[in-house]
């Protein structure tokens, strides 16, 4: 053996392999980052263009819907319009002109809605009227238009024609909620909470005002406690809020419900749950606290509104 041969550094190769091996595996994810990226992106515009597509084909659908809906109906065209609620502001006047697609001689038209009917008059093409309409009338009632000849009875709902529920327009509304905090021991519960009153003013130009409000107490349907607050919320401008803290002696099942009643200038009653407690035998607690408004009339009976809550 060559005495003056140096002996191979097996290490250093092995290292500058492992860093050419780096190196290109480096090159190489790089390289597969990028085209992951690029799979993303293509990813990201087909979801775009199927989106798109998506949209394009629901509009279509509803073109298409619309279109037969106009081909099926038996009118070509309506207008309406609502006037002012009548003195005991129970209802208001629904004025509709109506243009049927055939028109004959012995046509009659006549429209019903909300447990009154009335006959359209003919004006060269078009036949017009007015029909009072509850002010409490549900969502998903439309007018249903009858055209009757000597042949047969036709009948189409006026879908178009909204008139649920326009008391809003005329008659002030009660908002009314509590933050609650409540703890039972030793048959004792205690509420602690954020107490907030926000009575509107109707949306139109409506005389038609709160005169009164009233918190009320019940414990299983048994009123324990009643307290005038209408000074109160006169007094705090558009919002009324106070802490409210009070200690209800309750036992298993006892149903605890605070509510705010306030009469309006007609005598409406507008109630609002804002508040209800129970405790069952398992010891399983319910507590709830509600924002939505009631309608009574003078006699108690409901016009809008959960029914549930003070069944």
């Amino acid at each position: 053996m060559d005495e003056n041969k140096k002996p191979v550094n097996t290490n250093r190769i092995i290292i500058l392999l492992l860093a050419v091996l780096l190196v290109i595996g480096a090159i190489k994810i790089g390289t597969l980052s990028d085209d992951v990226q690029h799979l993303k992106s293509q990813n990201s515009n087909l979801d775009a263009e199927i989106q798109m597509l998506r949209n394009e084909i629901n509009s279509i659908y509803s073109n298409v819907d619309k279109q037969l809906k106009e081909e099926a109906s038996l009118i070509s065209g309506f207008d309406y319009t609502i006037g002012n609620p009548s003195e005991d502001m129970k209802s208001v006047q629904l004025s509709l002109t109506v243009v049927p697609k055939m028109i004959s001689d012995d046509m009659e038209l006549s429209v019903a809605i909300d447990g009154n009917s009335a006959s359209l008059t003919r004006n060269g093409n078009e036949f017009t009227g007015t029909i009072n309409v509850g002010l409490f009338v549900d969502y998903d009632q439309w007018p249903l238009l009858s055209i009757k000849t000597s042949e047969d009875t036709k009948t189409e709902y006026l879908d178009g024609v909204d008139v649920s529920y326009l008391f809003s327009n005329h008659l002030p509304t009660l908002e009314a909620d509590m933050s609650a905090s409540s703890k039972l021991s030793n048959g004792q519960l205690q509420v602690d909470a954020g107490f907030r009153i926000a009575p509107h003013p109707a949306y139109g130009k409506s005389p038609v005002t709160f005169i009164s409000f009233t918190l009320v107490e019940e414990v299983n349907g048994k009123e324990i406690s009643k307290q005038d607050i209408t000074d109160e919320i006169s007094k705090s401008g558009e919002v009324y809020n106070t802490q409210y803290v009070k200690s209800f002696e309750v036992s298993h099942g006892d149903e605890l419900k605070v509510y705010v009643i306030a009469e309006d200038s007609l005598g409406y009653i507008h109630k609002t749950l804002v508040h209800y407690w129970v405790e069952s035998e398992n010891g399983a607690q319910a507590e709830t606290v509600f924002g939505g408004e009631t309608i009574f009339d003078k006699d108690g009976n409901m016009l809008y509104g959960d029914k549930s809550l003070w069944g």
